[in-house]
C-alpha cells in the first residue's frame, strides 16, 4: 500500500510539473505573438527614398526616388539650411512610386534638404552643394 501511495505521489507530482510548465509555454508563446505584431505594425511602412545624379557625375541635377505605401499622401520638401522651402510637392494617395528632379546648377553653395513625410514617417536627407559638385 505504501508503493502504491508513493506511486501516485510521484504522477501527480510529475503531472503537476507538465501541467505547469506547459502553461508557461503558452504565455511565453502568446508575448512572443504580442511583440511580433508590434513589430509587424512597425514595419508596415515601406516608405523608401534614394537619390543619384542624372547623366555624369558633376550634372548638377539630382534625382530623387521615392517609394510609399498606397493609401496615405507624401509630402516632400527641398529646403535650404536656413529652413526655407524652396519647393513643396504632394503625393497623393493612390501612387506608390514617384520621381523628383532638382536642378542645383543655379542655387548658391551650401547645404540643402530633402524632407519626405508620409503619415508618422519623415525621412530627411542632406545635399552639400559645392562649387560644381554635390554630395548627398
Amino acid at each position: 500500500m505504501k508503493t502504491l501511495k508513493s506511486t501516485l505521489a510521484i504522477a501527480l507530482l510529475a503531472t503537476t510539473v507538465f501541467f505547469n510548465a506547459n502553461a508557461e509555454d503558452k504565455k511565453l508563446e502568446k508575448n512572443e505573438a504580442s511583440t511580433s505584431n508590434s513589430l509587424a505594425t512597425y514595419k508596415m511602412s515601406n516608405l523608401k527614398v534614394g537619390m543619384y545624379e542624372v547623366g555624369n557625375v558633376n550634372s548638377m541635377k539630382l534625382n530623387l526616388t521615392l517609394t510609399k505605401d498606397a493609401g496615405k499622401t507624401a509630402n516632400v520638401k527641398l529646403m535650404n539650411e536656413n529652413g526655407t522651402v524652396l519647393s513643396e510637392t504632394t503625393v497623393s494617395k493612390k501612387e506608390t512610386a514617384y520621381n523628383f528632379r532638382f536642378d542645383f546648377s543655379e542655387s548658391a553653395t551650401g547645404k540643402y534638404f530633402i524632407e519626405v513625410t508620409n503619415g508618422d514617417h519623415i525621412i530627411t536627407k542632406e545635399i552639400l552643394k559645392g562649387k560644381g559638385t554635390l554630395s548627398y
